[in-house]
């Protein structure tokens, strides 16, 4: 079975991805392709567009060959640094006996000493390096001929010469300029539709975050989410609290919910912004991962909207305007149902301390009938509520 692998970022995928992939089926017979967007490499810095985006726009582009074809999740949905040898393991644990032909770039020959067990990998696939009729030949020949000696059918194609490389596509689009030529009809119509990496902070992020809920929840789940984004920005619109950040947090506040629950372990666990994380019931943590993943996958580095990402499963002493939207939000909105929402809703509209002091009652004694664990955040949260609201000192 022989195998054609490419890997890359695709951030955006464009018409020399397409054109690389054209001419390795022009040079060989594959029986299946396989197409590695990277999740977080150990050679290169991060993407500007989350994976579950990559992984969509690898699909729409390259579909269209009219081959078995498969994008595939391991790199990006690793919890551990992506590298080239493991992949290949990896595929070939899936295929024993395959013969694996690996897509790189010239530059990538030239600096192949520099890659992880790069020997090991040279082993175990045949490269098909593409040079560009600009490239300085004699160095990617030196290059090939050293990694021949572990990879001895690793072979040099021409590579179509398509003018533009994913940096200057994602400038192009921060600067409004016409980019259709450069990538496929459909993907474009993703990009501009969702505001992919638009100049805008949060144009480019609510965009992005609109699109992403429903290919990382299921349809009632991701409904949900919407819902939330509707309230919250009505709460927020009332209290002052600024309405694309209510927003924002809201879309994202469970992003991580329906994930692998090993992923969303290891996102809480990692993220900058737990200062405490043993002990913690497991089902508060998806609002903590949901902050790491807002933070590492789209570069939101807003605290306020991190914080209130993160509280929206426990609650915590000191919330801000924003996250006491997002929490009521969460427990109020229009899909739910329970004999104390009315009331709690009417409070939402009057006083925000005053719903969160009654919303953390109705969610403790919720836990307490369900025989749940009740996170040690929500009692303080609790606490420090009741005595704002009662004339206490709230500074314990």
């Amino acid at each position: 079975m022989d195998i054609l692998l490419f890997g890359g970022s695709f951030d955006p995928v464009h018409n020399g991805h397409y054109s690389i992939l054209e001419t390795a089926l022009e040079y060989k017979e594959f029986d299946k392709i396989i197409i590695m967007p990277v999740g977080t490499p150990g050679h290169k810095a991060g993407c500007k567009v989350p994976f579950a985006i990559r992984k969509l726009m690898a699909e729409t582009a390259f579909s269209k060959l009219g081959v078995d074809m498969e994008v595939s999740s391991f790199e990006g949905e690793s919890t551990e640094r992506s590298y080239s040898y493991i992949t290949v393991d990896y595929l070939k644990s899936l295929y024993p006996g395959a013969s694996i032909y690996f897509v790189i770039g010239a530059d990538s020959a030239v600096n192949m000493k520099t890659w992880k067990k790069w020997e090991y990998l040279a082993q175990n696939v045949t490269f098909l390096v593409f040079a560009r009729d600009y490239d300085d030949r004699s160095l990617i020949n030196r290059a090939v001929e050293e990694i021949k000696v572990y990879s001895p059918k690793t072979t040099v194609l021409k590579s179509r010469v398509v003018p533009v490389s994913s940096t200057q596509l994602r400038d192009m689009i921060a600067a409004e300029e016409d980019f259709s030529r450069w990538v496929d009809g459909d993907v474009a119509k993703i990009i501009k539709a969702n505001h992919l990496y638009a100049a805008d902070y949060y144009e480019r992020n609510l965009g992005t975050a609109r699109l992403l809920v429903p290919l990382m929840l299921r349809e009632k789940r991701a409904q949900h989410a919407f819902n939330v984004e509707k309230l919250a920005a009505r709460l927020a619109e009332k209290y002052g609290v600024d309405v694309k950040k209510a927003r924002l947090a809201a879309l994202l506040h469970d992003i991580m919910k329906q994930a692998d629950e090993s992923i969303m372990l290891h996102r809480a666990m990692q993220s900058d912004i737990i200062k405490r994380i043993k002990g913690k019931p497991v089902p508060v943590l998806h609002g903590f991962a949901a902050a790491d993943y807002a933070c590492r996958e789209m570069q939101i580095d807003d605290s306020e909207t991190l914080m209130a990402i993160k509280s929206h499963t426990c609650g915590r002493p000191g919330m801000s305007d924003l996250e006491k939207v997002i929490y009521l939000a969460d427990m109020l909105s229009e899909e739910r149902s329970y004999p104390e929402k009315e009331n709690l809703l009417k409070l939402a509209w009057t006083d925000l301390d005053i719903a969160m002091e009654q919303a953390l009652t109705d969610s403790i004694n919720w836990l307490k009938e369900k025989n749940g664990v009740i996170d040690s955040d929500s009692y303080a949260a609790l606490e420090y509520f009741t005595r704002l609201n009662h004339g206490g000192n709230t500074n314990g």
